[in-house]
């Protein structure tokens, strides 16, 4: 019997050439037998080749379709949508809002009619605007020679010619403009005063009608004259502590009797009759104009409040919001009033340095303070060119927007107005008795009573629940996440131990490959020649 012997040669060639792939085949057998992952073993037990080119098809769409859903949801993450969450909370004490009032009409006719040199002197220069229309080629506030406006359009839409406005909305603007030219404390004076405007005062029942003990403020606004503030939260630049309302319902606000002093409006400029009221936070400008509601005399106007907080969200960090709303003195509203930062007064006082720096001058509007020139509105050259700066501040070419976003965090109220006559009519003589008495003031009118002149402002909150309607991140990492581990799952059959194996296999496959360089590196020294 004859035993064939292995010579070392033979046994070399195998384990060089046949031995490892059949460990690999083996390992790739064995891994497509067990894997959880769809379509592998289909591929891969399948005898007829188109069943393999079926299955093949089907495995390679499913994973371009996985790759697409994947891409889709990265994007959705990579821009961090945000969505809105309203919740409610009850408070026990809540801070009350400044509440400024302006009457409508700006300056008292029997003011300006004194025996002072230099109001009687603004009357009269006053009288000869209205008198007639200044030409349309006035020169007296022409643009500065040094801006350079040529090359700016300028919108027809935002121009508005003098010969074509109304005569009294261009008198009120020419009074306006020379309203603007004058100190402070001479337009202080042509206005209303605050001790003939207020009859009486109350907060939370306690008399609030000292105007220096209750830190009342003032300022003078470019259409209503002399506004006054309660509760602005600073005086004179210097913080003091803000009042809060502990309970509900009107006899816990603010508790206002105005006289409007109707006699004394000039009726030309001012065809409404009442006050202008706006509702802000404390230390913020107010702007009642713009924001304001109007109240008429005669009657009793309850404005209810409801606190309504806004947190904004800024997930890319592009000051998409404010964080920080600390002083800025580059505002021109803070350097006059000594505000806190509001994206109003930023906007507006963003508009108004482009007007000095393109045109040379401000719109009466702007509280100029000497800061600044008037610009006329009869002289078209200048009108155009405000129009420019009107046009570029439109279409959001002046970085106006993106230099003044609002707060992340901005404190609102929703205000809720109801009103009744007032007083009844039989109260008004028992009331009549009462302003004679405590004030020395008869308040009757030409007509035969005083309704024409008084009115009653009640501002308080309706409940001390907040409305915090708050920005959140809707796309978190987690979801990001979660939704992957269900386009995996949908379309191949992954999962976390899926992924698992594979990082077995290719342990495996790499083994494999070291020990088979290795195997080689080992036999062919061992068969060198001496």
């Amino acid at each position: 019997m004859r035993v064939a012997m292995e010579t070392p040669e033979a046994k070399h060639e195998e384990n060089t050439t046949g031995g490892t792939e059949i460990k690999f085949s083996s390992v790739m057998r064995e891994f497509c037998d067990n894997t959880t992952a769809h379509g592998l073993g289909r591929i891969h037990f399948v005898n007829h080749w188109i069943r393999k080119v079926f299955w093949s098809l089907l495995f390679i769409g499913a994973v371009t379709m996985l790759c697409i859903q994947v891409h889709t949801l990265f994007d959705k993450y990579r821009k961090r949508p945000l969505t809105t969450l309203v919740t409610v909370k009850t408070e026990t004490s809540l801070e009350f809002p400044a509440v400024t009032f302006c009457n409508f009409n700006a300056m008292k006719n029997f003011t300006i009619q004194s025996g002072d040199k230099k109001l009687t002197d603004i009357v009269h220069q006053l009288q000869a605007q209205n008198s007639s229309k200044v030409p349309g080629n006035d020169t007296s506030e022409a643009v500065s020679e040094s801006s350079n406006t040529e090359d700016i359009e300028w919108s027809q839409e935002d121009f508005q010619d003098p010969e074509d406005l109304d005569t009294i909305y261009q008198r009120g603007k020419e009074m306006s403009v020379f309203l603007a030219k004058e100190d402070l404390q001479t337009l202080t004076l042509l206005g209303h005063q605050f001790s003939d405007m207020v009859l009486s005062c109350t907060f939370r029942g306690m008399s609030c009608r000292n105007y220096t003990t209750w830190n009342w403020t003032s300022f003078w606004h470019y259409k209503y004259g002399n506004c006054f503030v309660f509760n602005g939260g600073q005086v004179n630049g210097v913080p003091v502590d803000i009042l809060r309302s502990n309970n509900r319902g009107p006899s816990e606000g603010l508790n206002l009797e105005i006289n409007i002093d109707q006699e004394e409006y000039i009726g030309q400029l001012t065809p409404q009759a009442g006050i202008r009221v706006d509702i802000s936070k404390p230390g913020e400008m107010p702007f009642p104009l713009e924001k304001g509601v109007s109240l008429a005399p005669g009657y009793a106007t309850m404005l209810g409040l409801r606190k309504i907080i806004k947190e904004r969200k800024d997930p890319f960090n592009t000051k998409r919001c404010l964080n920080s709303v600390d002083r800025d003195d580059n505002n021109l509203y803070t350097r006059i009033f000594n505000v806190t930062y509001s994206s109003t007064a930023c906007r507006e006082s963003c508009l108004a340095y482009n007007q000095f720096e393109i045109c040379g001058c401000v719109e009466y509007r702007f509280p100029a303070e000497g800061l600044f020139n008037i610009c006329s509105v009869t002289n078209i050259k200048t009108l155009k060119c405000l129009s420019r700066v009107q046009n570029l501040y439109k279409n959001n070419r002046l970085n106006c927007t993106q230099s003044c976003p609002p707060p992340c965090r901005l404190e609102e109220f929703k205000i809720s107005s109801s009103f009744a006559t007032w007083p009844s009519q039989n109260y008004e003589k028992y009331y009549q008795e009462i302003v004679l008495e405590n004030y020395n003031r008869l308040l009757i009118t030409k007509s035969g009573s005083h309704r024409k002149n008084v009115l009653k402002l009640q501002v308080f909150f309706e409940d001390l629940d907040v409305e915090v309607v708050s920005e959140q991140r809707s796309y978190e990492l987690v979801n990001f996440v979660s939704d992957i581990g269900g386009q995996l799952g949908l379309w191949i059959g992954f999962s976390v131990l899926t992924l698992a194996e594979f990082l077995e296999l290719i342990m495996l496959l790499c083994h494999l490959a070291v020990k088979k360089c290795f195997k080689k590196n080992g036999t062919s020294e061992s068969y060198l020649p001496n």
